[in-house]
């Protein structure tokens, strides 16, 4: 992981202060300032990202450009609409900067393939499977869950109401796909220390305890305990038949009813777990420090295209031993929901 000096650091923060002082300048011009000359003028002012390593702003790059793209009902690569993509749209602009002065013009051209790299995975075999699997169906007009997976398991689901409730531990790890896998018992942040690192410190004292940093930012973990999950998304999704490898969907047309019906369940078997339920929040490690209160339900914004819901259960208290796999059973589906397969 390629570290920036604090030489690196005074050269690109004399570049940035000289872009914020013409976006200022040009502030107090007739006219005013275009939003993403606005966008660009707030980063200059906090650049948080001058001080953190090349390998950790490719990423950051990679999972911006993931998320600003879709594939449409026919089968094309497009845009997501502005409105869903406002923030994304933000941190690109400062990303732009911060390359800016990292390469003196735009991020480097491998970096933009290996961006790109991913999405052409959906049109490996033609038409994205996503699309074929829905060509036909006629999506609700009202709020639905889709369930994607493999048709030998979600079709007992749909027919019988028996599921797998994994634990959280189970998604990290290896063998899984790439849209599957997380730390879903840990959420990272990092704090910003270029100013520190100009002033020769390596270290800060953070909530009593003097941590050290050395010429890096803070890289602050928030760990927490064990718990279950189940995770749908809030509606159907062209790409995610190809990141889950799944030949079949459950189209959910009674979210409350399935919610309750799972939530009872489950609390029949452990009467005094919190269930928890809802939109996951996804919060960007660099700026969201206190954008969510329950980790459960949050997630790396590198995910936010997924658009995911889930439906949690926290233990009551500390547990000692390994959490396993729980199987339910909910009854049929077939009343209030749809299966769908290639």
């Amino acid at each position: 992981m390629t570290k920036v000096n604090p030489s690196q650091l005074r050269h690109r923060l004399e570049a940035m202060d000289h872009r914020r002082l013409h976006f200022e300048w040009k502030s107090n011009q007739p006219g005013r300032l275009a939003r993403h000359e606005q966008w660009r003028h707030t980063y200059l002012a906090r650049p948080y990202l001058v001080g953190a390593p090349d390998d950790r702003v490719a990423e950051r790059f990679r999972n911006i450009f993931f998320n600003i793209s879709e594939i449409s009902p026919d089968g094309k690569l497009s845009p997501v609409p502005m409105s869903e993509t406002d923030e994304f749209m933000q941190v690109f602009t400062h990303m732009l900067e911060e390359y800016g002065v990292r390469t003196g013009g735009e991020p480097p051209t491998d970096l933009i393939q290996s961006a790109r790299a991913p999405l052409f995975k959906y049109f490996k075999h033609g038409t994205p499977i996503g699309v074929t699997m829905f060509a036909n169906y006629k999506v609700p007009t009202a709020p639905i869950l889709v369930k994607y997976g493999k048709r030998q398991f979600l079709e007992p689901m749909f027919k019988t109401g028996n599921l797998r409730l994994a634990n959280a531990e189970t998604y990290n790890d290896a063998g899984l796909l790439d849209a599957v896998r997380d730390d879903e018992t840990s959420r990272t942040f990092f704090i910003p220390t270029y100013k520190e690192r100009l002033e020769g410190k390596s270290s800060f004292n953070f909530q009593g305890h003097e941590v050290q940093f050395g010429d890096d930012d803070f890289v602050l973990p928030l760990v927490f305990g064990d718990y279950y999950l189940f995770s749908l998304c809030e509606r159907i999704h062209y790409r995610m038949p190809t990141d889950f490898d799944a030949d079949a969907a459950i189209v959910i047309r009674d979210p409350d009813l399935f919610k309750q019906r799972l939530i009872s369940a489950f609390l029949a078997r452990f009467h005094d777990w919190v269930p928890l339920e809802g939109k996951v929040i996804y919060y960007d490690p660099y700026r969201d420090y206190t954008k969510f209160k329950v980790p459960e339900m949050a997630k790396h914004f590198g995910y936010a295209y997924q658009k995911e819901v889930r439906i949690a259960f926290r233990p009551p208290r500390k547990i000692t031993t390994n959490l396993e796999p729980q199987f339910l059973s909910i009854g049929s589906m077939a009343d209030y929901a749809d299966l769908i397969c290639i």
